[in-house]
């Protein structure tokens, strides 16, 4: 079945998530993953300076040492967080934990990912610096 009439079409602004707080957040939120794509390619560069050689490694090590670069790892490193901190957050509405006819709330669960994050990196710094 087809309409003569035409359909409505809201019209939406550029900047639409300008307006609210909660959209802006949204934004940034979702804008940490320009970091993790300059922290994937900045792996497979290393991964592949390693497999170059001791040369091509300490190219790396000294495009590592750049301030520019050590910058926008920390920037990186903060978007992380910050992905992190509400991906988090967001985990346990996802969940339904029942104990004793009740549902589990928010804060264990939050706080055991972030025990189970804080250990997974001081073992792997550990290794990382130790062996």
């Amino acid at each position: 079945m087809t309409t003569k009439r035409k359909p409505y079409v809201r019209g939406m602004e550029a900047n639409w998530w300008r307006k609210l707080g909660f959209y802006r957040f949204y934004m940034l939120r979702e804008g940490t993953s320009i970091p993790t794509i300059w922290f994937s390619v900045l792996v497979l560069y290393g991964l592949f300076s390693l497999k170059g050689g001791p040369e091509s490694w300490s190219g790396f090590v000294s495009f590592l040492q750049n301030p520019l670069v050590l910058l926008i790892n920390i920037i990186t490193l903060l978007a992380t967080l910050l992905h992190t901190k509400t991906w988090f957050e967001l985990a346990p509405k996802a969940l339904n934990i029942i104990v004793n006819n009740e549902k589990m709330p928010p804060e264990p669960i939050i706080k055991l990912l972030w025990t189970i994050t804080i250990i997974a990196t001081v073992v792997i710094l550990g290794v990382a610096l130790f062996f």
